[in-house]
């Protein structure tokens, strides 16, 4: 399945204000193969050779290839499962986080394109720096020929610097992480850049302005840190004061070099939260969750999602999602308070029925998936825009990965919310009284409250960050961001609420820079 990368889409809007998208296909024996062909973004799409491409899977192993005199590179013997592929070569753009599922007896081509590093980099940073220099003139009250002089002394200091340092601007302190912000945190952090600021800032004007790209960087790393917890308060149930531990604990580990930026989680889905909190960030929740909570971390820990057999889920890993699901309705059912034996027998029996009722809904949304996109290849074949042989090649991979041992297409993670069954809140409402329930559903209502709050602050945050939004922007944006809304059990809500934020921007409250960046997102997505 084709996942878009937008992390990736922004990353080079801030280094090159433009991006090649590649697409690939999941093919369908021990192990598959990685290959493709990279080449330049010119109509002629030259082969670029020496080129290294770096394959990495979700434990963090790594595989490494060149590309040869024909611009193509392969992998072979690859253990099933999910990759991401980085690609590098000097005098081109850095392309990070291409993601690829690989499967057994697969043979994967991944073609890619790199843009050569020339005036597109040349034109961002110029473009940056202006919209610093103009920013701080107008923070500041500085006359125009101040901030003209303060233009050309960053952009001189950091020309010097990237010389001395024989590096360029994707190389340069955090940039191909962090875009925007880590380049300006760059800047203001070397010495030489530094004092190109303050050669026209007094003392105290510098230390503001640092103050404020400071405070920039700490609003996104509280909102990743937020992020993180609401996906995690989705599986576990948190109470606020859980909540408030665990964000607490995330936070603790910006220093890790795997602390993400804001517009780096948009898409992050739960396998991939579940590893960088567990793997990457390395933080642990012993003594915080209750005994049924933590069955489902060490549930949500232990399960090896790209387990498979012959490209199929296997009875064991089945078994696993059920046993996921169980435990998060005991969980749940803790948020009612002590229960007399009576209504925990109606809870039990009517859990049974849920469980069952809930994995039938899971096949069926899956079911109706695989149909619709079949439909759509097949409209495509009759148009003659696409081989029969392709669209049957797509539609058995799908299956492949859609399906369970006895060939039924089956989703691997439900993207219902179970708690939210009808069957079984309906029960809950039955067996308490009128008073325990108004409790209980307030207790819902505040934690949907929290995570829609979430969601806008990570979106004001993931384009305040990349457009160094000044305090009268950002307060206009979060004003816009209040009055969205969006249904939080989709699984694609943050990327909805982040592009209906990203079509409301006020174009004519921004700098041409900020403008330049905000067509160039609106184009990504």
């Amino acid at each position: 399945m084709t996942r878009f990368s937008f992390v990736l889409v922004i990353v080079t809007a801030c280094v090159s204000m433009f991006a090649v998208i590649g697409f690939a296909q999941n093919q369908a024996a021990n192990g598959g193969t990685l290959r493709g062909t990279i080449t330049d973004t010119t109509q002629a799409q030259n082969p670029i050779e020496g080129v290294t491409v770096k394959i990495i899977a979700q434990d963090g192993k790594e595989w490494t290839t060149t590309t040869d005199a024909n611009g193509e590179y392969k992998r072979a013997n690859l253990p099933a499962g999910r990759y991401l592929i980085s690609i590098f070569r000097k005098g081109y753009l850095e392309r990070h986080g291409r993601p690829v599922t690989v499967v057994n007896g697969g043979d994967h081509f991944v073609p890619l394109r790199m843009a050569k590093k020339s005036n597109t980099e040349k034109q961002w940073t110029e473009g940056l720096i202006r919209h610093v220099a103009e920013n701080i003139g107008e923070r500041y009250n500085l006359k125009e020929p101040v901030v003209e002089a303060l233009r050309q002394s960053i952009l001189g200091a950091f020309n010097t610097v990237l010389k001395q340092m024989n590096r360029d601007v994707s190389e340069f302190a955090t940039i191909g992480q962090e875009g925007s912000i880590g380049l300006l945190t760059g800047l203001l952090s070397h010495p030489d850049c530094r004092t190109a600021f303050a050669k026209h800032l007094t003392e105290t004007q510098l230390q503001d302005y640092i103050d404020f790209i400071k405070t920039l960087r700490q609003r996104d790393q509280q909102v990743v840190a937020q992020r993180i917890t609401a996906w995690l308060d989705k599986e576990l149930s948190l109470t606020t004061d859980q909540r408030k531990k665990v964000e607490q604990l995330i936070l603790d580990t910006t220093e890790n070099e795997s602390f993400p930026v804001a517009i780096s989680i948009l898409e992050i889905d739960l396998r991939e939260t579940v590893n960088l909190a567990h793997k990457r960030l390395e933080i642990s929740l012993d003594g915080i969750l209750s005994q049924a909570q933590s069955k489902i971390w060490q549930n949500l820990v232990n399960t090896n999602w790209r387990t498979k057999s012959n490209g199929v889920i296997p009875s064991v890993l089945e078994s696993q999602v059920w046993q996921l699901a169980e435990a998060k309705l005991e969980r749940h059912t803790e948020l009612l308070g002590p229960l007399d034996e009576n209504t925990s027998r109606h809870l039990a029996i009517a859990t049974k029925g849920v469980l069952q009722q809930h994995f039938e809904a899971r096949d069926k949304e899956a079911e109706t998936m695989f149909h619709k996109v079949e439909a759509v290849l097949m409209r495509l074949v009759e148009a003659g825009e696409m081989r029969r042989e392709d669209a049957t090649d797509v539609l058995n991979d799908m299956r492949r990965e859609l399906g369970n041992e006895k060939g039924t297409i089956r989703r691997q993670l439900p993207n219902i919310d179970i708690t939210k069954n009808p069957l079984y809140q309906q029960t809950i409402k039955d067996v308490l009284s009128k008073e325990a329930f108004r409790q209980y559903t307030e207790i819902q209502a505040e934690r949907e409250s929290f995570h829609l709050q979430v969601l806008r602050r990570l979106a004001v945050t993931s384009l305040s960050t990349q457009l160094i939004l000044d305090g009268a922007q950002r307060q206009q944006l979060e004003a816009t961001a209040a009055e969205l809304t969006v249904d939080l059990l989709n699984v694609n809500a943050t990327s909805h609420l982040f592009y209906q934020l990203l079509q409301r921007v006020d174009d004519k409250k921004l700098s041409p820079w900020q403008q330049e960046m905000v067509t160039f997102m609106r184009a990504g997505f």
